[in-house]
């Protein structure tokens, strides 16, 4: 009885690995036919999502000098009512420095960065209940590079990451091989993302509004926490000057002119539910 219990359990997984490998396959030949313009690519995106069970997907095209912001084409599967959605690329958050530089067909992983990382980004996943992110380059050309970024709800386990790998080389082979300006078309054919109905700006927010730099945006965290700058200067373990100059350009890039002042924008600009303001969340 116990034989025969462990013979169908090893059955039952090996026929689910392969209704995944099938549905993988699927989603490849899928994608191939969005990139030569004959189906739609926001829908070959989605289906390399699902079969990957990523629960968010991003295309997303940065400028080789490291400054131009991303364009991405978006698809939030799960985003639930009151949850933010992914609306923006986190692929600098992952690669900094290399963002411009990467090695086509490898894959760089959130939980792979060392230190905090991007706040945004981790402010993000805790929102989301996101565990990965996984950023695959597809093409470093002369001005821009490609990306595919696929967002997680759990770690990935051997599993996963034999499949990611999987789909790596071919991912990467067929986005060479797309049809002339695909990407731009289809970034010109992507609904907009809706403006955020935020009573003021969310100066703490995913999208980071006042384009704060990562030390900056951390000293606003503690100063909506109410710490001190004694208290922030010893969290952060920086100088008083340090501590000074990072509020001056907080101050020039958020319209305040003191700390104080600054407090009470960070705690009176968070987003507030529509039942109580007549705001929502996005």
């Amino acid at each position: 009885m116990i034989a025969k219990y462990s013979s169908d359990r090893f059955a039952g997984s090996e026929s689910d690995d392969r209704k995944d490998e099938v549905q993988l396959i699927e989603a490849i030949a899928f994608w191939c036919e969005c990139l030569q313009g004959k189906l739609a690519l926001r829908q070959g995106l989605q289906m390399i999502a699902e079969s990957l069970g990523s629960d968010a997907v991003a295309l997303t095209r940065i400028g080789r000098d490291y400054g131009t912001m991303g364009r991405s084409i978006i698809i939030d599967r799960r985003a639930r009512a009151g949850q933010e959605k992914l609306a923006r690329s986190y692929a600098t958050s992952v690669l900094g420095k290399y963002v411009s530089q990467p090695k086509p067909a490898t894959i760089w992983y959130s939980s792979m960065v060392d230190g905090d990382g991007d706040p945004a980004l981790s402010a993000f996943q805790r929102h989301r209940r996101f565990a990965e992110l996984a950023v695959i380059p597809l093409t470093v050309e002369e001005k821009a590079v490609d990306f595919l970024e696929l967002h997680f709800a759990e770690r990935l386990d051997p599993d996963r990451v034999a499949k990611l790998n999987m789909a790596l080389s071919t991912l990467c082979r067929t986005w060479t091989r797309r049809a002339a300006g695909l990407f731009t078309e289809n970034i010109l054919r992507s609904p907009k993302p809706e403006p955020e109905d935020y009573d003021g700006a969310v100066l703490l927010g995913m999208e980071n509004p006042a384009r704060l730099s990562r030390a900056e945006y951390r000293v606003c965290v503690l100063l909506s926490r109410g710490l001190s700058t004694k208290a922030i200067q010893s969290e952060l373990a920086i100088s008083a000057s340090t501590l000074r100059t990072h509020l001056r350009n907080t101050y020039a890039k958020t319209g305040t002119q003191r700390r104080v002042e600054l407090t009470v924008r960070l705690l009176t600009s968070r987003p507030v539910p529509r039942s109580a303001t007549g705001a929502h969340l996005a």
